[in-house]
């Protein structure tokens, strides 16, 4: 089996539907008027062209000749533009599998590439699975009661796969790595909207207009990349203008339009609600109060189906219109196959068009159980969070999380056994239900997802000029706002004993650019001494250079201490081909100096341990010695350097502190928990003095925080390939040596890297497949995640298919690719972070790896509230 890329015809087929030059040339044109094939060609060209631009047109001009004769479904409107490009779409992606829709193996790949990331799957799917019944025989239809129904469908559509499906029946899926506010997918937004534009485009609107706000910029940049004429009072129109479509759609659907019934024919009619709706039609049941896919799947059906059995120009037209202001909508929640990198996946989280969605968490635990009623395809399940500014904060976010969970597991669970109880309205009581659930459940096996939750802290970045807005010494804000929250979590878990079964471990998340590791590595101790023991760290995901990437991960296992079953999220520059990552990027990059000085002692340190490096590591030490003149303005050895640079993961504020003649380390720390980070930075204060001095000036020495951060030009070929690659391995010795897991995560990291398809994906090699792992690669531990599978349009069941398909399609059988690829997956049963005695999946041990550093939670708790 060979993995296929999306043909340009279907490419077309997307732009025909989503493209906003078309919705110009349909907002302009009558819905009973023809629409003119050269303004509809322009719109799509003029969309196509960036993507494909070393494309000759004739390419363009034979693939729009295709489309116009494609007639393989059997729609019979002559020139409906709509229903060509989902024929198309679903002839080349979607094949009927056991009476159900699912996506080509082989294609897999590209569909979530190249369609998902720019248009929704349900019409397609809608399209798909009504012109198969339109194509079967009498007597199969009369057998339409007994085959499953498309419309329950809650989890994403996928390929299917006899022992993939066995495996996963067998074993479940287990989710490492999934951030809560960011795993709903957009169809739910979208129907949410609908039903109130203005309330869920309210904090859109605000954002936009916030101009002391930096994300407005960042968010007007993806709002034009869409479509340059889109505000957020535009967007509140055309959701209305789609609601109203809507209502039109389903109404004729269900035959409630007479044929003497004048129906609109103009945008501007719905624009301006001059538009009547339908005289039969009923609000109530159209969109329910809370939608899931599965309902915008049935009106899809419906539509179409009424539309292939009873073709009307103009209701095409209005379908169409409706496609692409969902699709519109969709991209501003969806990153796209052209927007690579964290900062361009980032502003997707700017919008707030998922706030309101996503203060219910209900939908999120069902869409992950799949649709199977009595099993769940995923067994455990970490969800990330992060942590607020107060404990009543803490409490209503975790409260509205667990809240969620229970509505999941009374909806997927032995009902009768529960009795029925009071709406929850508190966390204790949440966390009382939860208990009360588990007493009664205790023993199922696989029928619901065991839940974990991971508190994430935000990187956010540190601005060193101008002079008195960068603080008293380097990412001073961050660090006071870490040391806050950290109180208030641990207060938080306090307050509420039982939230350490749901609460189980930490991490740090966000823009990898924005702060290094160093910066957490003090809160990572105390909450380690707090009884949270599990870490994991997002670290080697997006980088301004190879090395940098490199050096961010090694700094997250030596400043954080991870080992011994914690975990590293990404970690994609260790496993990169570093040849396709030069290929792929300018040959000239640029670096601030003080980073790629971090950069070249990470690798002079690894260097200088591999004999047939000594020459790079001479070049790279001459470097350092120049560099790190220029910075401190005087003569300092690389050992030295070494040295001072291992100690950033001191406390700043007390190391501050610490230079002040009569400071007492006792005193300093603001409760007990405290009081092990003020010994540390005594002890070094005792040990290594001019050290220490050292470092104190890199933290707040303003001068040289400015020559520091200026920037200078590095090649992407600093070192040649061999080198990276023993930089690589090195890397991987530590990971495997520490006992560190790393989460792989396909789709994010084919979405923010340069991978042009999943075959290219590095987890390939952490596989250890034939082709791809490199001679002297180390064994390493690997999990799989989904990480924000509403952002990525994809879902964990969708990660285990996308790598299983990658496997076959370079040439390994099923039993050979499920053998390289279930270690994934049982990586992230064995090093869980789940409570034993919430587990609801039979299991009473924890496989994971636990570690209590000083006393638990409830010995400090007077000095915990205290801080």
């Amino acid at each position: 089996m060979k993995e296929q890329a999306c043909s340009n015809h279907s490419i077309i087929a997307t732009a025909v539907l989503s493209s906003f030059r078309v919705l110009e040339v349909l907002k302009a044109t009558s819905f009973n008027a023809s629409l003119a094939e050269s303004d509809l060609r322009e719109a799509v060209y003029l969309t196509y062209q960036p993507w494909a631009a070393r494309q000759p047109d004739h390419i363009f001009e034979n693939s729009w000749q295709w489309l116009k004769a494609h007639r393989s479904m059997r729609f019979e409107l002559e020139g409906d533009a709509a229903q060509i490009s989902l024929s198309q779409l679903a002839s080349e992606f979607v094949e009927i599998r056991h009476r159900a829709a699912r996506i080509k193996l082989n294609k897999f790949g590209a569909w979530q590439q190249s369609v998902l990331s720019r248009i929704g799957g349900l019409p397609i799917q809608a399209f798909a699975s009504v012109s198969e019944r339109r194509l079967e025989s009498d007597a199969h239809r009369r057998m339409e009661d007994s085959r499953p129904d498309d419309s329950s469908s809650r989890e994403l559509i996928s390929p299917y796969d006899a022992s993939v499906e066995d495996y996963i029946g067998r074993e479940g899926l287990h989710e490492t790595h999934l951030h809560l506010n960011g795993s709903t997918h957009a169809e739910i937004c979208w129907l949410r909207a609908l039903r109130e534009p203005d309330a869920e485009v309210k904090d859109f609107n605000k954002k936009w207009r916030d101009v002391s706000n930096p994300q407005a910029s960042k968010l007007r940049e993806l709002v034009r990349s869409v479509n340059p004429s889109l505000t957020p009072a535009e967007l509140s129109r055309q959701l209305r203008v789609a609601g109203q479509l809507r209502k039109w759609l389903f109404s004729a659907a269900c035959n409630w339009v007479d044929d003497d019934t004048p129906i609109p024919v103009h945008y501007d009619d719905f624009a301006e609600g001059t538009a009547k709706r339908p005289l039969f039609y009923a609000d109530v049941g159209l969109i329910p109060q809370m939608p899931g896919r599965g309902d915008e799947l049935v009106w899809l059906m419906k539509v179409v189906a009424h539309l292939q059995s009873r073709p009307n120009a103009i209701y095409s037209r209005m379908f169409h219109l409706y496609l692409v202001l969902q699709n519109q909508y969709y991209r501003l929640l969806v990153q796209s196959e052209e927007q690579f990198g964290f900062d361009q996946f980032q502003k997707l989280t700017y919008s707030d068009l998922r706030e309101p969605a996503e203060r219910d968490y209900y939908q999120r635990f069902a869409t992950m159980h799949g649709d199977s009623p009595d099993t769940s395809r995923v067994i455990y399940l970490e969800g990330r969070f992060a942590p607020k500014a107060s404990i009543e904060k803490n409490a209503g976010l975790l409260q509205d999380v667990l809240v969620g969970y229970l509505r999941y597991l009374r909806d997927s669970a032995v009902r009768d056994e529960i009795p029925a109880t009071a709406p929850v309205t508190s966390l204790e009581a949440a966390l009382r239900e939860l208990d009360n659930f588990f007493k009664a459940e205790r023993n199922t096996t696989r029928r619901v997802h065991s839940l974990a939750l991971v508190a994430h802290f935000i990187k956010l970045p540190w601005s060193s000029t101008p002079r008195g807005k960068a603080g008293l010494f380097r990412f001073a804000g961050l660090r006071a706002e870490l040391e806050d929250r950290a109180n208030v979590l641990i207060s938080t878990l306090t307050r509420w004993p039982r939230l350490r079964n749901w609460v189980r471990g930490i991490d740090a998340a966000a823009n990898e650019l924005h702060a290094p590791p160093e910066v957490f590595a003090s809160i990572f101790r105390v909450c380690e001494t707090a009884g949270l023991t599990r870490r994991t760290y997002h670290a080697g995901e997006d980088f301004t250079h190879l090395v940098s990437g490199l050096r961010h991960m090694a700094d997250a296992i030596d400043l954080l201490g991870l080992g011994g079953g914690d975990r590293l999220g990404h970690g994609t520059a260790m496993g990169i081909s570093p040849k396709l990552w030069v290929d792929r990027m300018p040959g000239q990059l640029v670096a601030k100096k003080g980073d790629w000085l971090l950069d070249l002692l990470f690798a002079w340190q690894m260097l200088r341990q591999m004999p047939e490096e000594t020459a790079e590591a001479y070049r790279v030490e001459g470097m350092i010695l120049d560099l790190a003149g220029e910075i401190f303005q005087e003569e300092v050895s690389c050992t030295t350097l070494s040295r001072v640079m291992k100690l950033r993961g001191l406390n700043v504020r007390l190391l501050v502190d610490s230079t002040a003649r009569s400071w007492d380390w006792r005193a300093s720390a603001a409760s007990a928990l405290w009081l092990p980070e003020a010994k540390r930075v005594a002890d070094a204060q005792a040990s290594n003095p001019s050290d220490v001095a050292m470092l104190v000036r890199w933290f707040i020495d303003v001068d040289l925080w400015e020559r520091s951060e200026q920037l200078m030009e590095v090649e992407g070929a600093f070192f040649d390939n061999d080198t990276y690659v023993r930089l690589q391995q090195s890397l991987m010795r530590l990971v495997r040596d520490k006992g560190i897991v790393v989460e792989t995560l396909p789709s994010s990291n084919v979405r923010i890297s340069q991978y042009h398809s999943f075959v290219e994906h590095h987890a390939l090699r952490w596989m250890r497949v034939p082709g791809f792992v490199e001679e002297h690669d180390p064994e390493i531990m690997v999990s799989l995640g989904s990480d924000d599978p509403g952002i990525f349009a994809g879902d964990l069941n969708g990660e285990f298919y996308q790598l299983y398909a990658a496997l076959r399609s370079v040439g390994l059988g099923d039993k050979t690719a499920l053998e390289f690829l279930a270690p994934l997956n049982e990586r992230g049963r064995q090093y869980r972070f789940h409570a034993p005695s919430v587990a609801v999946n039979g299991t009473a041990t924890d496989s994971s790896v636990h570690r209590l550093v000083g006393p638990t939670v409830s010995a400090l708790a007077p000095s915990i509230q205290a801080g």
